[in-house]
């Protein structure tokens, strides 16, 4: 089954979840199951000063209160971009290390520091209540566009100008021809 660009394309599983026949992993429960519940950053661009996680460790049911540095003493490295990408000009992107949990920055509000696992969802989301990180605010930026403007703070240190990419596909001479011939052409930014 082929479908062309702007074809809409048929959807064959709404019936069944919008009918209550469909099974998520939340409706998933084995006997044994954790629970898992992450502590996210409220912040936008902050330094992590620290993260105590003493009194929510020693909640009942709780079975382990994790940082970035639990993962890297277990030897878990940082997620890799799938995506092998190279400069306009050829050279190599700038590929910031993305840790499952934060390490010491936050670069969005949402960014996760800490999980707690616990053996209901309840405690878990207990127990991440009382997980204190010590936040050092910094200057954010709101927009890309803006990131990319001299003096802005900086996002990733390994991304100077917070630039990770400039690339481009496709032939641009092909590409003006078409539009050249256009009968109708939009701009917007």
């Amino acid at each position: 089954m082929k479908f062309g660009i702007g074809q809409p394309v048929p959807r064959t599983e709404d019936a069944r979840l919008l009918t209550g026949g469909g099974r998520y992993t939340d409706d998933v429960s084995l006997p044994g199951q954790t629970h898992a519940v992450f502590v996210r950053s409220p912040h936008a661009h902050a330094d992590i000063r620290g993260i105590d996680a003493a009194e929510a460790a020693a909640q009942p049911g709780v079975l382990g209160v994790f940082t970035v540095a639990d993962l890297e003493a277990d030897g878990v490295q940082p997620i890799p971009c799938a995506a092998a990408l190279t400069q306009r000009d050829g050279s190599p992107y700038v590929a910031p290390p993305r840790p499952a949990l934060a390490k010491g920055r936050v670069r969005h509000v949402g960014d996760p520091v800490a999980v707690v696992v616990a053996e209901t969802l309840d405690a878990a989301r207990d127990a991440a209540e009382l997980v204190m990180v010590d936040y050092d605010d910094r200057p954010a930026i709101a927009g890309t566009a803006e990131a990319l403007e001299a003096g802005r703070p900086q996002v990733w240190d390994e991304a100077p100008g917070n630039l990770c990419f400039d690339w481009e596909q496709g032939e641009e001479a092909a590409v003006e021809s078409a539009i050249a011939k256009a009968a109708r052409v939009v701009e917007l930014e």
